[in-house]
């Protein structure tokens, strides 16, 4: 028989919530400086929230701005509950797939999503919504992303997006430069509001969105270190200038 007193005892966890839907920007005009905000690289692929759910954390739903279940499509994201040190979580993201050179490829993601095979989606997670079944989306943003990286456990197909701290317009020209879609400029004291299109959170889009120059070396020129050809999104986010502390 089972020492009953040996059994770890986990108090029951509140269920996830099933309708929180993201939370949106709004256009800006051009790119900007400011201290009041935290800048990131935005490829324009699918809004997604992933609730993960406890004890067996199986990924979970993966879901997209409608409310529609994709998790059965995308079985690369199939170890996302084991990448969250946490027994529940919701996050916000994008899903996106991208060709050799980091630039975004909308067919390849629709055809994904249309239950189609193709290329593997990555989803770049930049916000954390409830952990533990505990809601911070009232917590300032800074205060959430500094958990999501302290939970979030990076792989090839699931990283949380880095962000620089005031410098706008060095990310706009970074991620100009690299065919990247847009920037995204977010207030970080800013609350989350699911289904809110809010003017905390800016969509700045690339200046001249396109194919960066490839070199004789077969490395791709971006006016930044060169990242190799080939390279997955991962090696051209560790391109951009970034802080490490936001």
């Amino acid at each position: 028989m089972t020492d009953q007193l040996s059994m770890r005892l986990d108090p029951a966890l509140p269920r996830l919530p099933e309708d929180l839907r993201p939370m949106l920007p709004r256009p800006a005009e051009a790119p900007f400086d400011s201290a009041d905000h935290l800048f990131e690289p935005s490829w324009g692929g699918e809004r997604a929230i992933a609730f993960i759910e406890s004890p067996d954390r199986e990924p979970l739903r993966i879901v997209d701005g409608a409310g529609n279940d994709l998790s059965a499509m995308l079985p690369e994201l199939g170890d996302l509950g084991s990448r969250i040190v946490a027994r529940s979580a919701v996050i916000d993201g994008e899903l996106v797939v991208v060709d050799d050179h980091g630039r975004a490829d909308p067919a390849g993601l629709s055809s994904r999503l249309a239950g189609e095979t193709g290329p593997a989606v990555a989803y770049l997670v930049f916000d954390l919504l409830v952990v533990d079944g505990r809601p911070i989306l009232r917590e300032p943003l800074s205060r959430r992303r500094q958990e999501l990286h302290r939970l979030l456990t990076p792989g090839e197909s699931v990283v949380a997006v880095p962000a620089i701290s005031g410098e706008g317009l060095a990310l706009h020209a970074a991620v100009s430069a690299q065919g990247i879609a847009a920037t995204m400029a977010r207030v970080r004291t800013s609350p989350y509001l699911p289904g809110i299109r809010s003017r905390l959170w800016r969509r700045v889009e690339a200046s001249r969105p396109g194919a960066p120059a490839i070199g004789p070396d077969g490395q791709v020129s971006l006016g930044l270190p060169n990242v190799p050809a080939g390279s997955p999104v991962l090696a051209v986010i560790s391109r951009l200038p970034f802080d490490e502390d936001v």
